[in-house]
């Protein structure tokens, strides 16, 4: 079973395993490279998260412009809202509430004209309006 053992030179065996060696720290090399990569991705633009659906550029966005109220982003998209804007097209400031997972974050005050563009999953939106009443846009995928 071991004969061909016999008839290898063993120059060839400790040039192969330098060969090897050489090879395995280029890989390594390559490696870290890929998982600085990895890292300058992730700090840009987040870490990929299992439990939440990806976008899917075959369905529609949720387009709705509200006064005041709650608006289920869930419900009319079938997954959390991940990217998008937020617009007050109104005269007049309206305060926001996010909800997500449970959790209400909030207010936060956007201003007349201002637009804030979605960083983050979003559950369900809450507009409650100036007293002299504001127009608020909600465009989210």
């Amino acid at each position: 079973m071991f004969n061909f053992l016999a008839n290898l030179n063993p120059n060839d065996l400790l040039a192969a395993l330098d060969e090897l060696r050489a090879s395995a720290a280029q890989m390594k090399c390559i490696e870290d490279r890929l998982a600085a990569m990895q890292r300058m991705l992730e700090y840009e633009f987040g870490s990929p998260v299992r439990d939440l659906p990806a976008h899917d550029p075959r369905n529609l966005p949720l387009i709705a412009q509200i006064t005041a109220g709650l608006v289920d982003v869930q419900a009319g998209l079938g997954k959390p809202g991940t990217r998008g804007h937020i617009a007050n097209v109104g005269d007049n400031p309206a305060d926001l509430y996010f909800h997500a997972r449970g959790k209400r974050v909030g207010p936060y005050k956007l201003l007349s004209g201002a637009t804030l563009d979605l960083s983050f999953a979003l559950e369900q939106l809450e507009v409650i309006p100036d007293p002299a009443g504001t127009v608020v846009q909600i465009h989210l995928q």
